[in-house]
């Protein structure tokens, strides 16, 4: 009933049973990303290629930043999301089969940790513990972060994930708008002119910069330059941005369309059955735990239910067939008899 070769995964945000009123501000430090050295090797790789000098390794200073914790149940996480409401909140991380929509994945974080964050740690756990043969990884815009896809990529697995357009200027061309020349090493505007590799910087980015004198007379500037004050115009592309680029590819094809498609029979319809019929929209206790124990339940729950109904199928199924049968070979000894009686 579980084949593992296509994972959807999503999350959802439960209510912390906690006042968002009543909390205390605490400094922690920031922790530093798991893939920061290969990044930083890859940076300098790709400086190297382009004959500049390779950054200087950095003094990692521990960075902090400040965070509202309840006072009612500290294990949760102050969330603050667009579209989302702020208050103290969990995280159901979850991850379904798609061929009969088991819930294959729970995993239950604060509120205030990124989506991406645990993602692929939680993919190689199941995959390894129910010895899965996956090919497609299925998430929303969320989760197509440049580390993210490369990830995915270097494991082989096939990414199929939403589309992000990412930060940009309302009312001006985005980079999307330019065509990238990888054999050049380059973009294209839309007037045709070259942007040029300029450098690239500590965070990952390569800058590719226009020429001023072509930009004071192109009849696009208005919808290109990102201010007023701008002569001409930069693009940056992350140095592991190709493997995004070949995840957006293959989701845009019929097959990575049909798959993209069932995620709101699958991983959506998984969450809004545990919202509507079981109540996962309130956590009944309090501490990470406790809140674990009733999300998982609700995925046993929901499992159950799954079993039961595809296995009463299949029985209905094997009832006709055996009844069709039946009547077949009824029938057959009806004419043999009736052909007897004439004769």
């Amino acid at each position: 009933m579980v084949d593992g070769k296509i994972l959807y995964t999503d999350s959802t945000h439960l209510k912390a049973n906690a006042n968002k009123h009543k909390f205390i501000k605490k400094e922690i430090t920031k922790s530093t990303k798991e893939y920061f050295d290969e990044l930083e090797n890859d940076i300098n790789k790709n400086r190297i290629n382009h004959n500049k000098k390779p950054l200087k390794k950095k003094t990692k200073i521990a960075e902090t930043k400040e965070i509202k914790v309840s006072t009612t149940d500290p294990d949760s996480g102050y969330m603050v999301r667009d579209g989302k409401p702020k208050g103290f909140f969990y995280l159901d991380h979850r991850t379904v089969d798609g061929k009969y929509n088991i819930i294959t994945d729970v995993h239950v974080t604060p509120g205030n940790i990124n989506d991406v964050d645990p993602y692929v740690k939680r993919i190689e756990t199941q995959i390894e513990k129910f010895n899965f043969n996956t090919k497609y990884l299925v998430a929303d815009a969320g989760y197509s972060t440049n580390p993210i896809c490369k990830q995915i990529s270097d494991k082989n697995y096939q990414g199929v994930f939403g589309f992000r357009l990412g930060p940009h200027v309302k009312g001006k061309y985005t980079k999307y708008r330019f065509q990238y020349v990888k054999e050049l090493d380059g973009y294209v505007c839309i007037n045709n002119c070259f942007l040029k590799y300029r450098t690239t910087t500590r965070e990952g980015y390569k800058e590719y910069l226009s020429n001023a004198e072509h930009c004071a007379y192109c009849k696009y500037k208005n919808n290109c330059l990102t201010s007023d004050k701008s002569i001409n115009r930069t693009i940056r592309r992350h140095v592991w941005e190709d493997y995004k680029d070949q995840i957006f590819s293959f989701t845009k094809t019929e097959k990575g369309k049909s798959i993209y498609k069932r995620r709101k029979e699958k991983i959506e319809r998984s969450f809004a059955d545990s919202k509507e019929l079981h109540g996962l929209r309130y956590c009944r206790m309090r501490g990470i735990k406790n809140v674990s124990e009733q999300c998982l339940l609700t995925a046993a729950v929901q499992n159950m239910k799954k079993i039961a109904m595809v296995l009463s199928h299949y029985f209905l199924c094997t009832l006709i067939q055996i009844y069709s049968k039946l009547t077949y070979i009824i029938n057959i000894f009806r004419m043999l008899s009736h052909k007897r009686i004439l004769a």
